[in-house]
């Protein structure tokens, strides 16, 4: 369908574009969002990257690379496990691999036998290829192996080929496809941007991550697990207008997605819309035998869940019930902790409260889920007080996803500059409204950042354009 690759790509971070970054003179850091450093790309006088290192969460080495002259891999780099032992050593001669040495598995016994499958199916590509492919296929398989393998760096690059390949490469686009091989190539292309997607994601880069999951489901829009994944992402990073908006397409579409209620039951429950959270986790229940067998017990999974919905609605003893199973299944469960937790605080229990929180927090609960009400809610149960309860109207953008034109409500003027930026955060339109309404008609369907300012008032907008 596409003609062979024969192309070198240039030295990019095309992955080390996180949530934030810090430029020095020799030196650019990218940080995770709760500012450990993720990755770090060291250049020389000439301005050309000399190594770059990647980095765990915990702040642990990952990768580390070493370049030529000319920017590209040279000689030996290597990648850690957690613990800082030796996993592999790769071989580069002036941006082509020459060798790879693995020395211990990368991951824990339960998954040894597919981690050997998967290592013995790279092995074999770049045998075959002698460490250097050159058609879809087997960059493609090797990347989607070494995604399983931990090895992001490399399994992006040769991702970002096959896109380049499918997508950018000028000769592709005089080929005219059947109807067949356009579905064909629909479906290999959404699972390209899949995988693409959750190799961002884990690495908490938001922007790429919603971009990929975006093309994903344009290519392959009944696909509802690519749409449950982008709209668990949506949700986790706090963004409920638009994973709501996926999550219900999703069940009025498959009615008997038993994940998608259970999302919509965790999103209403954020959102303080409880009776609607209990309508949903009660559809959930339906299928707990479906989800059960798929999930593994802890976090926020569906008694944990119920628990502290069943509080809200005024039935907390079924609610502490619910939580009291929870942590019965895994006693070290501290979603649950903390949702009993505040059982126990609106009771003015607060001794019970305060050990709960105490709990949770020494389970890293906040890193865990990316979760930062524990502090707030320690303070209030451990000095035996209510917590303070404000009401903000915060910002917000509607309709999202939009079509024609974007409402910017809640905001300090109707009068502001606006700016949309693309997920590589180049700037796309910029302009001025006197009535809080954008005109969003001349963007293309995909992912944005919006910015809208009014004197020193700034706000930050995600936005899907349809």
């Amino acid at each position: 369908m596409f003609r062979k690759i024969v192309f070198v790509l240039p030295f990019l971070p095309v992955f080390l574009l996180a949530q934030e970054k810090q430029k020095e003179e020799n030196v650019t850091r990218y940080f995770y969002d709760d500012h450990v450093v993720s990755v770090a790309i060291w250049y020389g006088q000439d301005k050309k990257p000399d190594s770059s290192k990647t980095y765990y969460s915990n702040g642990k080495l990952n990768e580390a690379f070493y370049f030529d002259k000319d920017g590209l891999k040279d000689g030996d780099s290597f990648q850690f496990n957690i613990q800082g032992e030796k996993l592999v050593t790769w071989n580069f001669l002036h941006g082509k691999m020459t060798g790879r040495t693995d020395h211990k598995l990368p991951f824990h016994k339960d998954r040894e036998e597919s981690v050997k499958k998967a290592l013995k199916m790279l092995t074999d590509i770049n045998t075959k290829t002698n460490f250097n492919p050159t058609t879809i296929n087997d960059l493609y398989n090797r990347g989607v192996l070494g995604v399983s393998l931990g090895n992001n760096t490399l399994a992006i690059e040769d991702l970002k080929k096959v896109e380049f390949a499918i997508d950018k490469d000028p000769e592709n686009k005089k080929i005219v496809l059947s109807d067949s091989a356009q579905k064909k190539t629909a479906a290999f292309r959404s699972k390209l941007y899949d995988r693409m997607a959750s190799v961002y994601a884990a690495l908490e880069m938001e922007s790429f991550a919603f971009h990929y999951y975006y093309k994903a489901i344009s290519n392959a829009p009944n696909d509802y697990k690519i749409l449950y994944n982008f709209a668990t992402l949506l949700q986790r990073r706090k963004l409920y207008d638009l994973a709501r908006y996926y999550l219900e397409k999703i069940v009025i579409e498959k009615p008997n997605h038993a994940y998608a209620y259970w999302g919509l039951a965790r999103l209403y429950s954020d959102t303080g819309e409880y009776e609607k959270a209990f309508e949903n986790i009660e559809k959930a229940f339906q299928y707990e035998k479906v989800i059960m067998e798929k999930s593994t017990a802890g976090g926020r999974d569906l008694r944990t869940t119920r628990g502290l919905i069943y509080h809200k609605i005024g039935e907390s003893k079924k609610g502490i019930a619910d939580l009291k199973t929870a942590l019965e299944m895994d006693k070290n469960n501290s979603y649950a902790m903390k949702n009993l937790g505040i059982i126990y605080l609106d009771q003015k229990k607060y001794d019970d409260a305060c050990s709960l929180f105490q709990k949770a927090r020494e389970l890293n609960y906040t890193l865990t889920y990316e979760e930062f009400d524990l502090d707030d809610l320690l303070e209030s149960a451990c000095n035996k007080r209510q917590p303070e309860k404000t009401a903000k109207n915060k910002p917000f953008v509607f309709p999202n996803p939009a079509k024609t034109e974007i409402l910017v409500e809640n905001f300090s003027s109707k009068n502001f500059d606006f700016e949309f930026f693309n997920f590589e955060s180049k700037s796309v339109l910029k302009g001025k409204t006197t009535d809080g309404t954008i005109n969003a008609i001349s963007l293309n369907p995909g992912f944005y950042i919006l910015k809208v300012t009014f004197g020193e008032t700034v706000e930050i907008f995600k936005v899907i354009k349809e």
